[in-house]
C-alpha cells in the first residue's frame, strides 16, 4: 500500500505581524519565507519537510489530544487587507492517484478553491470520452 505525499508553498504577501506569522509557521512546521518589496517586505511559506499536506489538524498542547483546525482560516488572520493568500498543493500516491489544489483566502476569511480534478468537466467540451488520470 503506497502512501499519501503532498508539497505546498505559498505566495508572497504582506502580513500583519511577522513574529506573530512566524509563530504561525512554526506551529504547523513551515518554512516562512521572505521577499523584498518596495519599501516592505512581504511572507509566505513553503512546507519542505511535512509530506502531508495543508494541515487538517494540530496538537492541543494543553490536552494533548489532535484537534481539528481551519487552516485557511487561521491564515487569513496574519492576511493584511487589499492582499490575498494563495496556497497551492499537489500530491500523489506513488502516482496511483494525483491531486493538485490551489487556495485563495484574504483577510476577512473569504476563500476560493480549484482542483486538478475540474479538468475533466472543461474536457467533457472536446469530447465525448475522457478517462481518469489514476489506475
Amino acid at each position: 500500500m503506497a502512501n499519501y505525499s503532498a508539497i505546498f508553498r505559498s505566495n508572497y504577501f504582506e502580513v500583519k505581524d511577522a513574529e506573530q506569522f512566524n509563530k504561525f509557521c512554526d506551529e504547523f512546521k513551515l518554512e516562512m519565507i521572505t521577499k523584498s518589496e518596495g519599501n516592505g517586505t512581504l511572507h509566505g511559506f513553503l512546507n519542505k519537510g511535512n509530506e502531508a499536506g495543508i494541515p487538517l489538524t494540530r496538537l492541543n498542547n494543553e490536552s494533548g489530544e489532535w484537534e481539528g483546525v481551519d487552516f485557511l482560516g487561521l491564515l487569513a488572520e496574519h492576511v493584511m487587507p487589499d492582499y490575498v493568500a494563495v496556497v497551492m498543493e499537489i500530491g500523489s500516491e506513488d502516482l496511483r492517484y494525483l491531486i493538485g489544489e490551489a487556495y485563495a483566502v484574504n483577510s476577512e476569511g473569504q476563500n476560493v478553491t480549484f482542483t486538478l480534478g475540474e479538468i475533466y468537466k472543461r474536457a467533457a467540451a472536446l469530447g465525448s470520452t475522457c478517462t481518469d488520470c489514476s489506475y
